[in-house]
């Protein structure tokens, strides 16, 4: 109910994140919507996103500025989403893809965000201000990440990503998967794909309803957080191995059209994911915000995924099926969303990737 003070609490501070104004201003808005009866009656993850939305216009009519227009127009690196939060080996990994040689991001000239916007959904606008911000920069450069493996590396173009997808599909064996990726990122420790996949096979395993393979015990939350963090660190891994490519400051466009970005922009996915498992909001949030910013056309759902995010819904709560009408939907949309990131990822059957957005 609206006059639970942990509820209050909490809508404060989504408030305060997602505005830039003080805790305690928020604090007031919220208890002052509450008492005028302007709340819903229900402060469920639905009812938190419902005054979230209706306490920003109030802040934002107060003269406060959303913090995604308060941004400045370029992409955040990693060290600054998690000031001093890398996964345990993160550094080391780097250090051995930087070692090896990174080339620089390659630009095809300039690109005008306005052309994304003449296909983005009418509610993009969603009063975030991601899109504004994207909008206001105007023309920035439309760049290209490298490939770490130069043409004629394997006949066909065939990568080691691809053998360890056949035959983890033929065989079904997620355990000669998980060794051979593995291997691949020892061998190739540039290969951004590789590391985004070893994230998923962490965070696959960490699903709350997921049955576990052969000889892997069912998960306490204790072994679930600890696969988070280990997907984490292998997200965080294939994301500053990219950064090494990009320049510091970095303003352009890396977009979902250009195969090559694709690994990078899974990687920043499945980051997102793993932050808002373990419940680091803020860091969750500047993630779907570079997102949004590399890629304003959005093929991956990041603006979805940022709204439940901004009201502190955790996670576990997003995963609830809604009933009647709502439900069938959101299942025919799961079903739809998994062939394809089946297509987009070279994956050979549909994977199990929760709140993804479009991929094409």
């Amino acid at each position: 109910m609206t006059t639970n003070p942990t509820h209050r609490t909490r809508l404060a501070r989504a408030l305060a994140d997602a505005t830039g104004i003080s805790y305690q201003k928020s604090l007031t808005l919220a208890a002052d919507a509450a008492e005028a009866g302007a709340l819903p009656s229900r402060l469920d993850p639905a009812g938190m996103r419902r005054a979230l939305e209706m306490l920003q216009q109030h802040a934002v009519g107060a003269g406060a500025a959303s913090q995604a227009s308060a941004l400045e127009p370029r992409y955040y690196r990693l060290a600054q989403v998690v000031p001093g939060r890398l996964q345990q080996g993160v550094p080391q990994r780097v250090a051995r893809a930087a070692a090896a040689g990174v080339p620089a991001v390659r630009s095809w000239g300039e690109r005008d965000p306005a052309e994304a916007g003449a296909v983005m959904p009418a509610d993009s606008d969603d009063g975030s201000g991601w899109w504004q911000r994207a909008a206001a920069a105007g023309p920035r450069p439309d760049c290209i990440l490298p490939d770490p493996y130069p043409p004629g590396h394997s006949p066909g173009g065939y990568l080691p990503l691809d053998r360890a997808l056949d035959q983890r599909d033929a065989t079904g064996d997620t355990a000669r998967y998980h060794r051979a990726l593995e291997g691949i990122v020892r061998r190739e420790p540039r290969d951004i794909d590789a590391w985004a996949h070893l994230g998923n096979y962490y965070l696959d395993l960490a699903a709350p309803d997921r049955t576990p393979p052969p000889g892997v015990p069912p998960a306490g939350e204790r072994q679930r957080r600890s696969w988070l963090r280990t997907a984490l660190g292998c997200y965080q891994t294939a994301v500053s191995v990219a950064e090494l490519a990009l320049p510091d400051p970095f303003g352009g466009f890396l977009a979902w059209g250009h195969l090559d970005n694709r690994p990078f922009l899974r990687a920043l996915h499945g980051m997102a994911l793993a932050l808002w498992q373990l419940d680091r909001f803020e860091e969750a949030e500047q993630t779907l915000l570079n997102m949004l910013w590399l890629n304003p056309a959005d093929n991956q759902g990041a603006r979805e995924m940022l709204a439940a995010v901004r009201a502190r819904t955790a996670w576990e709560d997003t995963a609830q099926e809604p009933p009647g009408r709502a439900g069938r939907e959101v299942r025919k949309r799961a079903a739809d969303l998994a062939c394809r990131l089946a297509a987009c990822t070279g994956a050979r059957q549909p994977a199990r990737i929760p709140h993804s957005g479009p991929l094409d």
